[in-house]
């Protein structure tokens, strides 16, 4: 039944024809944002530069944006072509300014924002290249032949499974994950209200300017999040590595997850 309901979602939802580029090299880093991340970079700053990096959300906000150079940039939530936030606008604007060729990934509708594809047309060194985010759920060799054509793609809770997703089908064989920690729990508290708070953290942010708040559902913060919700959240995110794990394995390719620090259980550790 679920893959019935999957074809049916791809014949109605994803577009048809989008075509993903090739990498040039066999390995990456794909870098997430976690608090580690500052740790493995100031101590193993040659490992970065053996591989194609790969980069998410508002790593251009950083200075290690302009110093390591990324070759590939990934967003997923609609935030970033809706330009709804400062943080978004800027992380927008310090993209646009990039020197180097970079490829950035981002689903097919953001192709309708004036806001993301104005500023990514005015910069010859960006092309944008676009997936269909289209979840598809039912038996592995269903999916992982419509993974393979770029037609769906499995539900991406956190952005770093969407970079996964993206660097596997570009054909990268070796997949390095660094600074993806995965604390978000050990962050989070109940107040005297019943609103669930969060603290959270990324590398390029000074952790004492960083305070608990409340979680809120949408930007009028009038409803936060109950903790079922984001422990459910939660469950997908770390389920969809294990999807990947083996549509990994059917591409001949393997993620190591090298983070420091990392509650991400389904991939092999290795030490920098």
């Amino acid at each position: 039944m679920n893959t019935g309901i999957s074809i049916l979602k791809i014949l109605i939802k994803s577009k048809f024809g989008l075509r993903l580029p090739k990498a040039s090299t066999s390995s990456c880093i794909i870098l997430g944002n976690g608090p580690s991340l500052k740790h493995s970079l100031t101590k193993h700053p040659d490992f970065f530069t053996k591989h194609s990096l790969v980069c998410v959300n508002n790593f251009a906000l950083s200075e290690e944006y302009f110093k390591l150079k990324p070759q590939y940039y990934v967003f997923l939530d609609p935030g970033y072509w809706l330009g709804s936030s400062d943080p978004v606008k800027n992380t927008i604007l310090a993209i646009s300014k990039t020197t180097w060729k970079l490829q950035i990934f981002a689903p097919q509708k953001a192709r309708n924002s004036a806001f993301f594809t104005n500023a990514m047309k005015k910069n010859p060194n960006i092309e944008v290249c676009y997936f269909n985010y289209t979840v598809f759920k039912g038996f592995d060799s269903f999916s992982h032949f419509f993974y393979n054509k770029n037609l769906a793609m499995p539900q991406s809770q956190n952005v770093l499974v969407a970079s996964l997703f993206v660097t596997i089908n570009i054909a990268f064989k070796n997949i390095y994950v660094v600074g993806a920690d995965h604390t978000w729990h050990q962050n989070m508290h109940i107040n005297d209200d019943n609103q669930l708070c969060v603290k959270d953290l990324h590398f390029y942010e000074n952790e004492q300017h960083i305070t608990y708040r409340p979680f809120y559902k949408d930007e009028h913060q009038i409803e936060t999040f109950r903790i079922h919700e984001v422990m459910s959240a939660l469950g997908k995110t770390f389920y969809g590595y294990e999807i990947l794990k083996k549509y990994a394995e059917s591409n001949n390719a393997v993620i190591y997850n090298a983070s420091e620090i990392s509650f991400i259980d389904a991939f092999k550790r290795i030490k920098l």
